[in-house]
C-alpha cells in the first residue's frame, strides 16, 4: 500500500543563483498577469474565451521572443502557471453558479506571486536526498545545483515539486510516493474526541476517564502587539515619514512574526495529533464544516446581521486552532499507525445535543456548558459530546468487523468472477 506525502526543504542558493531565482520568479509572475490580461481582453472585446490549451500553444513563441526567457524558464514551469490560472477561473465560475462570492482571479505583484511548480521529476528539476532523507541537493532548470536542508520522515519516489518564496527564503516542497504504515502501531483504548475553542480537545476514554487539552491561543498572545505595530507602520507610510526601503524592512519583520505564529501552531498540531494517535487504537470525532462555522454574520443591506463583531472574533478564534488541518493530521497519522479513525456526520449524530447514556436529543444553546438529562446523566457539555462520539465510534467499529467477518476479503470478487 502506497501513499503520497509532501516534504519541505529549504534551498540555499549562491548569490548568483538567488539572483537567477528572482529573475525567474518575476518572469513567471509576468506570465500569469499577461495570461490573465489576455483572457480579460478577449472576453471584453469579442466575447470569446481563451482556453488553457490556446495559451500553452503560444509558449513556444514567448520563449523565442522574450529576452532572457530561453535557458531560464522551463516549459513545465510555464505550463504549471497557466494551469493554476485556469483552475482559478474554474473556481470562479463554480462559485458564481453556486451563488457564492465569486472572487475573480487577480493580477499579482511580486509579493503575491508565491512561486511555480514542476510536473515530473527529471523534467526541470531533480532532487538528491541523502540516506534516510536528511538534507541533500536540488537542481533547478536555469539555476543549477544547490544545497537543501530538511528531514523527510517518509522518503520515497519523487513525483513533483513546487518552489515557493517565503519570508524565510526559497523553499522546495516535494511530493513523494511512499509506503504507508511508517508510524509505530497504535495501541491503547478507544477514544472519543470533541474539538472546541475554549478547550482545544476533550478526550473521552473507553475506561470512563476524560482528558482536556487547553487551547494555546497562538494568535491571541501576540494579537494586540501586532495590531499596534501594524497601525504605527500604516500611519508612518501615509504621512511619508518612512522611506520605501525602511517600509519594506518593517513589512518583512511583521511577516516573519506572523510566520513564527503559524510555525508554532503547526508544531502544536503535529505533536498533539501524534500523541493522540500513538495512545489510542480507535479515534472517533465529528466532521467539521469549517467554512460554515466561520461564515460572516454581516448579512445584507436589507437584512443586516447581529453581533457582527462578536462573530468575527469567534471566527478568528476558530481559525487560530486550524481545525481542518488538525483533523487531516489525525486522519493520515491514524492511517500510518493502523488505528481506526471515524468521522461522524454532525447533523445526523448531533453529539452536542445528544445524551451519551440514553441517547435523547435536547437542543442546547452555546451558552449552556453542562449536559443535564432527565435520565440522570450530568456531565460537562464537551465531555458528553466526546462520550457520544466514543459510543458511536465503537458501534461503527463493531459494524465494520461484522461486515468483514460475514464477507471476508476476496469473497465478493470470487462471486463476481463465478
Amino acid at each position: 500500500m502506497t501513499a503520497t506525502r509532501s516534504l519541505s526543504f529549504k534551498l540555499y542558493p549562491s548569490p548568483a543563483q538567488a539572483a537567477a531565482l528572482a529573475r525567474k520568479h518575476l518572469m513567471l509572475k509576468d506570465l500569469w498577469n499577461a495570461a490573465l490580461e489576455e483572457r480579460i481582453g478577449a472576453w471584453r472585446h469579442s466575447q470569446t474565451r481563451v482556453s488553457r490549451s490556446d495559451q500553452e500553444k503560444a509558449l513556444k513563441e514567448i520563449r523565442l521572443g522574450l529576452e532572457g526567457w530561453c535557458g531560464l524558464v522551463h516549459t513545465h514551469e510555464a505550463q504549471v502557471v497557466l494551469k493554476r490560472l485556469d483552475l482559478a477561473f474554474q473556481a470562479f465560475f463554480r462559485r458564481l453558479r453556486a451563488g457564492e462570492t465569486p472572487g475573480f482571479p487577480r493580477f499579482k505583484s511580486a509579493e503575491r506571486f508565491r512561486g511555480w511548480g514542476y510536473k515530473e521529476h527529471g523534467n526541470g528539476f531533480r532532487v538528491e536526498m541523502r540516506d534516510g532523507g536528511r538534507h541533500g541537493h536540488a537542481t533547478l532548470f536555469g539555476i543549477g545545483r544547490m544545497r537543501m536542508r530538511g528531514i523527510a520522515r517518509t522518503p520515497g519516489r519523487v513525483l513533483k515539486a513546487d518552489v515557493t518564496r517565503t519570508v524565510h527564503g526559497w523553499m522546495l516542497n516535494v511530493v513523494v510516493e511512499t509506503g504507508c504504515a511508517e508510524r509505530a502501531p497504535a495501541e491503547g483504548q478507544a477514544v472519543g474526541l470533541d474539538w472546541g475553542v475554549s478547550t482545544f480537545v476533550t478526550l473521552a476514554h473507553e475506561d470512563g476517564a476524560f482528558e482536556e487539552l487547553p487551547n494555546p491561543r497562538h494568535w491571541d498572545l501576540e494579537a494586540e502587539d501586532l495590531k499596534a505595530e501594524q497601525r504605527r507602520l500604516s500611519a508612518a507610510a501615509r504621512a511619508r515619514k518612512i522611506s520605501q526601503r525602511a517600509l519594506r524592512k518593517h513589512r518583512r519583520a511583521l511577516a516573519r512574526r506572523h510566520a513564527k505564529i503559524a510555525a508554532r501552531r503547526k508544531d502544536f498540531l503535529h505533536k498533539t495529533s501524534a500523541r493522540i494517535v500513538g495512545r489510542h487504537r480507535l479515534i472517533a470525532t465529528e466532521a467539521l464544516a469549517v467554512r460554515n462555522m466561520t461564515g460572516s454574520a454581516r448579512g445584507t443591506a436589507e437584512a443586516p446581521g447581529r453581533n457582527v463583531a462578536q462573530k468575527a472574533g469567534l471566527n478568528r478564534s476558530i481559525l487560530d486552532t486550524a481545525p481542518a488541518g488538525f483533523l487531516n493530521m489525525l486522519r493520515y497519522k491514524a492511517e500510518e499507525a493502523g488505528a481506526e479513525f471515524f468521522e461522524a456526520k454532525t447533523r445526523e449524530l448531533k453529539p452536542s445535543q445528544r445524551c451519551p447514556d440514553c441517547g435523547a436529543v435536547r437542543k442546547k444553546t452555546l451558552a449552556e456548558r453542562h449536559h443535564d438529562c432527565d435520565c440522570g446523566c450530568r456531565l460537562g457539555r464537551d465531555e458528553a459530546a466526546a462520550r457520544v462520539l466514543l459510543n458511536w465510534g465503537l458501534e461503527e467499529s463493531r459494524r465494520r468487523q461484522n461486515a468483514e467477518t460475514s464477507n471476508p476479503a476476496g469473497t465478493v470478487g470470487d462471486q463476481a468472477a463465478a
